[in-house]
């Protein structure tokens, strides 16, 4: 019986995770079953929630939260599926990038809003609701998607350079 070479042993390779984009568009699924069952289920309370946590600023704050952990739950599920280490560098983009899309989207939401309200149309109210109410959603599915596209983007971008 031979031992195992000590370079052989000590050489350990360092597995990465790798999400795929169909399991961050499981997430997107889910997420769009549940905002789509809670727009059924109360078809005036939920809107109304929404709206009154954007009129008093809250909305964006859950959001970027709700993202922020989803994502997080997402990549470590699949590292610990994977039997991988998560990369720093995926990481920290998942860590930041659902934040500056929710953000990002909170300024077209603005902009919108205001758009809406300058044309003096009837039902201001209602038009206003429905806005939020879309963007909302728009934000979410997209805080959750985006990240794990850029993250995909960005490997594949240093596969070809390397």
């Amino acid at each position: 019986m031979s031992a195992p070479a000590p370079a052989l042993a000590a050489k350990a390779e360092r597995r990465i995770a790798v999400v795929r984009l169909a399991d961050a568009s499981d997430a997107v699924a889910s997420v769009s079953v549940m905002f789509g069952a809670l727009l059924v289920l109360f078809p005036v309370e939920f809107p109304r929630l929404i709206v009154n946590s954007w009129e008093h600023g809250r909305l964006m704050p859950v959001m970027m939260g709700f993202t922020f952990l989803l994502d997080t739950f997402l990549y470590l599920r699949v590292a610990y599926m994977q039997s991988a280490k998560p990369g720093f560098v995926a990481a920290a983009c998942l860590g930041s990038l659902p934040l500056l899309v929710v953000g990002g989207l909170s300024l077209l939401l603005q902009t919108a809003v205001r758009q809406t309200m300058a044309m003096d149309l009837p039902h201001l109210e209602a038009r206003v609701g429905e806005e939020v109410l879309a963007h909302t959603y728009l934000g979410l599915v997209a805080g959750v998607f985006l990240p794990f596209l850029v993250v995909r983007l960005l490997r594949q971008f240093r596969a070809t350079n390397s």
